[in-house]
């Protein structure tokens, strides 16, 4: 199984276990966010229509960071707007859980979250990559998403995030625009703007509560746009991430290992054991039942494939491999 796989998996089984403990939750959301980024650097630097150099950048996380890292994913991946902020939005608060802060999240913010990291990963899911078929015809080849699941997916944000979508670039600068109105006596239109209706009136009657106010405002704007946005997602039903939060998640259950496929986890297990498993190491490494790995270990005695003698310190029942005992 790839790292990514791996994460994606430990991510499910961390939710799966969180309730709602903001803590869990948080490792959980690093889990699928580390799964995530994993597969844009596998994915970049498997792509053979990236420059070499690209290539090997990529995955040096030092060189290469999260912003630069979705940016190539738009460039060469196709990455919506919207998947784009989700992304970035979900690093914003991973970061804060890993330097020791509070989650500030929901289940469900992470249970949205986690299943657009899995459509994005599961290719088949209708990730919200989108296919730039002029650039795919003439340069690349974009990876096989689902392009009508893809749409659905985008056309629902957008629909919910209409506002939100058209002034998001600019909001704040526009909000520093109409904030410099005040210099005319024409004060609170970025207070209007921003949904605070009633300071707003207040700050245009008084020329900007007498221009004190308004000058207050420029440190106050960054947080106003902030929370204005935050207010528009709410009522939308989408999440900080920026994805529908009643969005259907699908979580895979992790299935251990059956008949051969859990035979060769035992062998690897075995061969990293330097030859030698017990029952319980096997159920250890793979998952399985008890009853499932000691079965599969005595089919292999009956083979040849290994002998059984007891741990000369433990006196555990143990399985020993003569090809691959070091």
């Amino acid at each position: 199984m790839s790292n990514h796989s791996d994460k994606l998996q430990l991510g499910w089984e961390r939710f799966q276990k969180a309730g709602n403990d903001p803590e869990l939750l948080g490792y959980a959301l690093i889990s699928f966010h580390g799964a995530l980024e994993d597969y844009f650097r596998d994915w970049l630097s498997n792509n053979n229509f990236i420059d070499p150099q690209t290539r090997n950048r990529v995955q040096d996380r030092q060189q290469v960071q999260w912003k630069e890292l979705i940016d190539l994913m738009q460039k060469y991946g196709g990455v919506s707007l919207e998947t784009r902020n989700s992304i970035l939005n979900a690093n914003r608060l991973r970061q804060q859980v890993a330097h020791g802060s509070r989650f500030s999240g929901t289940r469900a913010d992470v249970e949205a979250y986690a299943n657009l990291v899995q459509q994005l990963m599961n290719n088949s899911r209708g990730a919200t990559f989108a296919s730039r078929s002029d650039r795919a015809a003439s340069n690349y080849s974009s990876p096989n998403y689902n392009q009508s699941n893809s749409s659905q997916i985008a056309n629902a944000i957008d629909s919910f995030t209409n506002e939100i979508k058209t002034l998001n670039n600019n909001r704040l600068s526009t909000s520093y625009i109409l904030c410099a109105f005040g210099l005319l006596g024409i004060g609170g239109l970025h207070r209007l703007y921003n949904g605070k209706f009633a300071t707003g009136l207040l700050w245009l009657c008084t020329g900007g509560l007498f221009y004190v106010g308004q000058l207050v405002d420029v440190f106050l704007m960054p947080g106003m746009v902030e929370e204005y946005e935050a207010t528009l997602r709410s009522r939308a039903g989408i999440s900080p991430f920026g994805v529908p939060i009643n969005q259907p998640v699908v979580a895979t259950q992790v299935q251990p290992p059956k008949g051969n496929q859990l035979m060769i986890k035992l062998i690897e297990a075995a061969e990293n054991n330097g030859g030698s498993i017990t029952v319980t190491q096997g159920v250890k490494a793979t998952g399985a039942n008890f009853a499932e790995v000691e079965t599969a270990l005595k089919e292999m005695y009956k083979s040849g494939y290994a002998r059984i003698d007891n741990d000369p310190d433990t006196g555990a029942v143990t399985y020993y491999f003569h090809e691959i005992s070091s």
